[in-house]
């Protein structure tokens, strides 16, 4: 049997044997019957389950509640006793929107992100090891490649921090946020670095000319998507309209969580909405809703947008960002249509002229991974779905 293909029974029967162990001489885990299981959102309320406190497999149960582009949750995580490996799931690109798989690890980046916040209060130090090399080198994959590594140490068991107790709050909120409430000033100074390291920068733009160029590439890009066949294919095929759909896949962008009025969600469930339905509702959405109600908005950019490192390290930053902001009660959504066109137009050999378009915010030192907005709003965001701990876990 190949690594990768592990049944359940057996994923079980793993974990009680990996979370009994010693390190150091000092017991740190305890044996599991069984993987936490349930319906496609039961991941949020079982993340934290008591049968996988204190073991590797609760950093991964943090882990797969991350942010990852369109839900695809692009991850295998390879669990020893002492280090979990993560892996690409090249099988979950999102196509042309991601012919580059950028953003597949920028998702990595995120999980990396929860499972370090999670490693301390489940008694562990976490030292993470990337795969170093260029993303561009890996488009024809198809198995499995190696990403990063977490070594871990045994330790005594540290009090959560707010990162960490935001996790399962965590959500993308896609409805009308509120311009005129200015987002607290600690929080746009943390924002500013989110603690990650120099090799990451995020540029905020609130008002002036340089906020109106934001805006425009954001609805630029928007309608460049739109009008690509391809990449407006490969983005409905994550859009999950019925409850048989959610539960089927765990995954993907769901009604529930797309920011609709309660109208147009009632409709939404009687009436199947068209690919050119949808689309012409994201771009209203987008032009109309996402950017004019945002206080804020901003850049997430690294020396090299193709660089392993560099997007992983991006993807860190976005989940300390939204992890902080959800902490403070503030509302996040990424608005990364013009650096799927920038990688797009590096696909298809068209061009630079959305990577110069969007190299006018941030200079040519640093190049754009990431876009966002930030706000208040008077909606709360549901989690969407997530994929069982047996889907995702090789032992």
């Amino acid at each position: 049997m190949s690594k990768w293909n592990v049944s359940r029974r057996e994923l079980c029967v793993g974990s009680g044997l990996l979370v009994t162990f010693v390190a150091g001489g000092v017991h740190v885990g305890r044996a599991a019957n069984a993987l936490p299981d349930g319906n496609a959102y039961s991941p949020w309320q079982m993340w934290n389950d008591k049968s996988l406190r204190g073991t590797p497999l609760a950093l991964v149960a943090a882990g797969v509640l991350a942010a990852s582009p369109h839900d695809t949750q692009p991850w295998i995580f390879q669990v020893h006793n002492d280090s979990i490996a993560i892996y690409p799931d090249l099988s979950r690109n999102l196509g042309a929107m991601d012919a580059l798989v950028r953003e597949m690890h920028l998702g990595l980046g995120c999980a990396v992100q929860n499972m370090l916040l999670a490693a301390p209060p489940n008694g562990y130090d976490a030292e993470l090891i990337v795969a170093p090399g260029s993303l561009l080198s890996l488009r024809e994959r198809r198995a499995p490649v190696l990403a990063a590594t977490l070594r871990l140490t045994g330790r005594a068991p540290l009090a959560p921090d707010s990162l960490y107790r935001a996790i399962p709050a965590r959500h993308t909120n896609r409805y009308a946020y509120d311009r005129t409430k200015r987002l607290p000033v600690e929080w746009r100074d943390f924002a500013a670095h989110a603690g990650v390291g120099d090799e990451v920068r995020v540029f905020p733009f609130e008002d002036g000319a340089a906020r109106q160029k934001f805006d425009a590439v954001v609805v630029d890009a928007t309608q460049a998507i739109v009008a690509d066949a391809a990449m407006s294919a490969d983005n409905d095929r994550w859009l999950r309209s019925s409850r048989d759909d959610i539960e089927a896949h765990r995954d993907g962008v769901t009604m529930a969580t797309a920011g609709l009025s309660p109208f147009m969600l009632f409709l939404s469930g009687i009436i199947p909405a068209n690919s050119e339905i949808s689309n012409q509702a994201w771009l209203s959405q987008t032009r109309d809703t996402h950017l004019p109600t945002a206080p804020l908005v901003g850049l997430i950019a690294v020396r090299d947008r193709y660089d392993r490192a560099g997007a992983i390290a991006a993807g860190r930053t976005w989940q300390r960002l939204h992890l902080s902001a959800t902490a403070r009660g503030i509302a996040m959504q990424p608005l990364n249509q013009p650096i799927e066109m920038v990688d797009r137009e590096r696909q298809t050999g068209r061009g630079n002229g959305w990577a110069a378009r969007v190299a006018q915010l941030t200079g040519p030192a640093w190049q754009a991974t990431f876009s966002f907005r930030a706000g208040y709003s008077d909606h709360v965001a549901g989690p969407s779905p997530r994929r069982r701990l047996g889907d995702v876990v090789r032992m």
